[in-house]
């Protein structure tokens, strides 16, 4: 879905990098294990070039940050597998889920600490305030930027109940726990 005539590999670069935690080697947020070790990847050296550029640009907008303890790797891009339908555009179908996932794993808030608050609402800001609504594309010109195509719900910002499924869980596993405890 990349059309590098509507945007450039370098500002894909930059917005990957500031909804990620590039201290946890381990995964992000509340996904752990290898699946979910972040990582950016290139498909050709001019590819590479502008990573390692964006990457250095990234630590020098924050000098406390050291090299070592940055864990993201830059990687050759590997052959993707298109994942199965019910999990391209989790977050239009299942808004909910997804909104409660974020909160309760602490997504909104970790972001905002690693880059801080004023960095988060830049590259969250749906107006493109922080980019004048403009974005420059491989072609170095500068077009109308255009945001949420797939016309996904804006944050609500309300702390969101579990999920009637995980409601669902939480009963049936106390009513399981007390059939245990009465026998």
């Amino acid at each position: 879905e990349y059309d590098p005539n509507s945007t450039s590999y370098e500002l894909l670069l930059q917005y990957a990098w500031r909804n990620l935690d590039p201290f946890d080697q381990y995964g992000q947020f509340c996904d752990r294990g290898f699946s979910y070790q972040s990582a950016l990847f290139y498909a050709n050296e001019e590819e590479k070039l502008i990573a390692e550029q964006v990457r250095s640009e990234v630590l020098d907008l924050h000098p406390d940050w050291d090299n070592e303890s940055v864990v993201v790797p830059l990687l050759t891009r590997p052959f993707f597998w298109r994942a199965e339908g019910y999990h391209q555009d989790y977050y239009i179908k299942n808004p909910w889920n997804y909104e409660y996932y974020k909160e309760r794993c602490g997504r909104t808030k970790r972001l905002k600490k690693v880059w801080g608050e004023e960095q988060y609402n830049c590259y969250h800001d749906l107006e493109l305030t922080c980019f004048n609504k403009t974005a420059v594309n491989e072609d170095g010109v500068s077009i109308e930027a255009v945001v949420n195509v797939k016309n996904a719900p804006e944050e609500s910002g309300k702390v969101r109940g579990a999920p009637v499924w995980g409601i669902i869980v939480a009963v049936v596993f106390a009513v399981g726990v007390l059939c245990l405890l009465v026998v």
